[in-house]
């Protein structure tokens, strides 16, 4: 008897063993780094350059995501139709709320391939979950909503600020797990505002872990006290614009007169 209790009190041990070598502890948590974290515009400002890096585990798929932080906006847009079969005129001005004024996104595979449609709309993963969480007032027919997402998503893409690739990701050996790279090339158009880069890790159809950093963009110097100005006082600055305009005009015509003279 005390053999066999003996023999169980190994077992369980073993089998105990077993589970710790399986339990998240041997799981290559997600980490992340985004850097740089703060864009500063100013008036040499022409875009930048966004690396997240970090450590996952070896067994996952990455997703990686750029999005506001502080939510999406209201935009307008015209639809266009042909008329008399030549013109294309401006038709009708279309509300779209819930607007990602950027998106990016990079994974190492599809994403589609990696999880299912209906949470890829929960985390907003993917230009089909853009377009479905997109409101568009007044309400236009299945097939003009279909034609005018698409084209929306066309200019924002010929803007920079929405694009989705797969496979720009660099993964090698670690002895944590395995370490990610991936550069985003960060748009002069994106406006002042705080991002959130968020990485998804994700196997066998599922979400395993996430991790998120954020990034801000910020003006400085002149650009924020112009833009301040534009917004506290406007007669100041428009009086101010007025004088450079004036100033400019009246160096043109120095440099056209003095030409005239030879």
């Amino acid at each position: 008897m005390k053999h066999n209790l003996t023999k169980y009190v190994v077992l369980l041990i073993a089998v105990l063993s077993g589970f710790a070598v399986l339990t998240p502890s041997a799981w290559a948590a997600l980490t992340l780094k985004a850097n740089h974290d703060d864009i500063q515009i100013n008036l040499g400002y022409h875009g930048s350059t966004v690396s997240v890096a970090g450590i996952s585990d070896p067994s996952v798929d990455l997703i990686m995501k750029i999005t506001p932080a502080s939510g999406n906006a209201q935009e307008k847009m015209m639809r266009k139709e042909r008329e008399a079969g030549i013109l294309w005129m401006n038709v009708e001005q279309l509300t779209l709320d819930n607007v990602p004024e950027l998106y990016l996104i990079k994974s190492t595979k599809p994403v589609a391939d990696l999880l299912d449609p209906a949470t890829l709309k929960t985390e907003g993963i993917g230009y089909d979950a853009v377009q479905s969480s997109l409101r568009i007032t007044p309400t236009p027919s299945p097939e003009q909503r279909e034609k005018l997402l698409g084209d929306f998503i066309k200019y924002k893409q010929s803007l920079n600020v929405y694009s989705q690739s797969v496979g720009d990701v660099e993964m090698e050996p670690d002895p944590a797990g395995e370490s990610y790279y991936t550069v985003f090339d960060w748009p002069y158009q994106a406006p002042p505002d705080d991002y959130m880069v968020t990485v998804y890790a994700v196997k066998d159809g599922k979400i395993q872990d996430k991790a998120e950093s954020p990034v801000k963009v910020e003006e400085t110097g002149t650009i924020k006290a112009l833009d301040d100005m534009a917004r506290n006082n406007a007669a100041l600055y428009g009086t101010a614009a007025i004088g450079v305009a004036l100033t400019a005009g009246f160096g043109v015509g120095l440099v056209f007169k003095g030409g005239g003279s030879h």
